[in-house]
């Protein structure tokens, strides 16, 4: 017997003789309750069935997970980079021993197709074996001196013991690129996943645990309430901060924790630039891709297109037709290539500015309602704005959803401009077949990654990826090399050498 009912979410929360995985927190090497009560569930947005039964952290699991971090770090400051690497390659093993039914559990409880869950796994397998290369590659260097009689050499040590906290749109991708370098460089972690993808996260710590690795040197916290992140950020044995999410979160953990190290990934808007020299249908393509891969639930999606008058309408129904392609349905159905918004609150922010921008004069040219008769209320198809208003939120804020919205530019300047009315600088893209004009302006755009002729979304994880400076995508970089490098700091040794010390007396 299956009942449902419609939770606050905007789900219909299905309770079914299915049987719903119950786990505690991961604290110091053991899968410990809670010192509170509380507990709560994880629910499919695809289905709606209750997925996950989790416990609630308070306080105390904060104290208890960073006290068990601080005495892990202490005991294994000391390993050597080989044996952090071989950590790393053990719970790669483990995942990859799991690789389908952890992107079975992606699917269903992010929403995103099985073949994007798939590729997502894979890339976590690759995060940590990367970030174990990384860990034997690290190195220091011997400083020249005036000094002859001094020896410098520089080393990189780890710092201490990161709270991390993650977002939903990469339940398992995401938290890796933060906990392979910090597991490579030495450090140690108390981790916080986004509530809804929390099962995912009790998966990854599973393998950790199957890893064997010394215990309480990554610790696991669920729980809903903001309240969880806040008291993690400003718990004094943190040393550090790695958070991807929103910028109003990342401005409001930047001032909490202004004497901390930080990584802060945060949103993005583009833009996606196709010029006049564009190959039209390449751009059209890449662009759909952008906009829709993971429902458009990525920080370096498509959400604001820029083209040029001459090529504007030609592009659009290229790319109206493009979003006509994407099937949207149950993300493990085969055919599926677009799967539900995750949450309520994408799906609204995403009708919010495709109405606004009808509002402003605007153009619906493909999509952008319900599907009819799907599992859960969190499905809508893919949808192509034109003649967007350069006011528009679209164009300004993040949409993070399923929406293309196309707004006509002509000549560099005026790109510049309507590039520079979002405070966002994360990941632009430009379609161009004159590389020189291209390459000159993706050179005055500030923004921390520009792609010609790709993807917007187009990332490979050694790649350094972050925000702009002064802009509200936040500070530092991922991309294994670059996170470690941020997770360690230069120590400089010089030496004295007296005169006559360690000569030898020839005859």
């Amino acid at each position: 017997m299956t009942t449902a009912t419609r939770n606050r979410d905007g789900r219909h929360t299905r309770v079914s003789n299915a049987v719903t995985e119950v786990a505690d927190l991961f604290i110091g090497g053991k899968w410990r309750p809670s010192f509170g009560t509380d507990r709560f569930t994880v629910t499919s947005p695809a289905t709606g069935e209750v997925l996950w039964d989790l416990a609630e952290a308070v306080d105390a699991d904060v104290n208890n997970a960073f006290a068990a971090a601080q005495a892990a770090f202490e005991r294994h400051e000391g390993a050597s980079p080989y044996e952090r690497a071989e950590w790393c390659e053990r719970i790669a093993d483990q995942l990859e021993a799991r690789l389908e039914p952890v992107a079975r559990a992606i699917s269903i409880e992010q929403g995103k197709p099985l073949a994007e869950a798939l590729g997502e796994a894979g890339s976590a397998v690759e995060g940590f074996r990367l970030a174990a290369q990384e860990a034997r590659a690290l190195r220091g260097e011997m400083i020249p001196t005036h000094d002859t009689r001094k020896r410098v050499f520089t080393h990189r040590r780890p710092c201490g013991v990161y709270a991390i906290i993650t977002p939903w749109n990469f339940p398992l991708n995401i938290p890796v690129e933060y906990l392979g370098p910090a597991i490579a460089s030495g450090n140690t972690v108390v981790w916080k996943p986004a509530p809804t993808t929390a099962g995912i996260a009790v998966l990854l710590a599973r393998c950790i645990e199957a890893a064997e690795i010394p215990p309480g040197i990554v610790n696991l916290l669920t729980g809903r309430l903001p309240e969880l992140g806040r008291t993690m950020v400003a718990h004094r044995q943190a040393i550090g901060i790695g958070f991807t999410g929103s910028s109003t979160v990342g401005a409001e953990i930047a001032r909490t924790a202004y004497d901390k190290r930080k990584i802060l990934e945060l949103g993005g808007n583009g833009p996606v630039i196709v010029l006049r020299e564009a190959d039209i249908t390449l751009a059209a393509q890449q662009s759909a891709a952008a906009a829709f891969a993971n429902g458009g639930q990525s920080c370096a999606a498509a959400g604001r297109i820029l083209c040029e008058s001459s090529v504007y309408d030609d592009f659009v129904a290229a790319l109206a037709a493009e979003a006509a392609r994407v099937v949207v349905g149950p993300p493990l159905a085969a055919g599926t290539t677009m799967g539900p918004c995750h949450t309520r609150d994408v799906y609204d922010r995403t009708q919010a500015h495709i109405d606004e921008s009808l509002a402003g004069g605007a153009t619906l040219v493909f999509g952008g309602g319900p599907v009819p008769e799907a599992a859960t209320l969190l499905f809508r198809s893919p949808a192509v704005l034109a003649e967007v208003p350069r006011q528009a939120r679209a164009n300004i804020e993040e949409t993070f959803g399923p929406l293309a919205a196309v707004i006509r530019v002509d000549g560099d300047a005026d790109i510049l401009a309507t590039a520079a009315m979002s405070r966002f600088g994360l990941s632009s893209a430009i379609f161009s077949e004159s590389y020189p004009r291209a390459i000159r302006l993706a050179e005055r755009l500030k923004n921390g990654q520009v792609v010609l002729n790709d993807t917007s979304n187009f990332w490979e994880l050694h790649m350094p990826f972050g925000g702009w400076p002064g802009s509200d995508s936040g500070t530092g970089r991922l991309g294994v090399r670059e996170t470690l490098l941020g997770m360690t700091e230069v120590q400089s040794i010089s030496m004295h050498l007296r005169e006559g010390e360690g000569k030898q007396q020839y005859r």
